[in-house]
């Protein structure tokens, strides 16, 4: 099935809940910018979600430091590193518990789904993410990309 997206992610994935057929409970929200997603993450994901969780998402330990800017890009704050985690996706949920999220929303108001959820007080479980699940959206990035798929073509190769 296809679904013509809206003009903003949250609005493509409120499409896409609408078209899903009755009997899905489980639903995975993915950027098409992480194209080398394992299927591992993604079975690791969607076995959180029906072990009870309303809500996981993949995120890997922060190992930048991180500077908080004011508007004029002055440091102003600096987080502590050992609580922070950079999310990725896909994104599972309970279908009922995402639904009940993406209409309580407004417009265009969080960058991924967990925060949606969050807002309405559900608890979102974060499982370790995966190296390899980056976002393609630089030039460098592709770079990277050719590396892992030579690395998955040799251990074929070997295996």
């Amino acid at each position: 099935m296809v679904v013509t997206g809206g003009a903003t992610r949250q609005d493509s994935v409120a499409r896409a809940l609408l078209a899903l057929p009755a009997d899905v409970d489980v639903v995975l929200v993915h950027d098409a910018a992480r194209p080398l997603v394992p299927s591992e993450l993604v079975s690791a994901v969607v076995a959180e979600v029906r072990r009870g969780h309303e809500a996981v998402i993949p995120a890997l330990p922060v190992t930048d430091t991180i500077k908080q800017v004011d508007a004029q890009d002055d440091v102003v704050g600096t987080p502590d590193r050992s609580v922070l985690r950079a999310v990725q996706t896909p994104q599972g949920f309970d279908r009922s518990v995402l639904q009940a999220a993406h209409a309580a929303a407004d417009v265009d108001s969080a960058t991924d789904d967990a925060a949606l959820v969050e807002r309405q007080g559900v608890s979102v479980r974060v499982i370790l993410g995966h190296e390899e699940a980056f976002k393609v959206t630089r030039p460098i990035d592709l770079v990277l990309a050719e590396a892992v798929l030579a690395k998955r073509r040799a251990s074929r190769a070997i295996g």
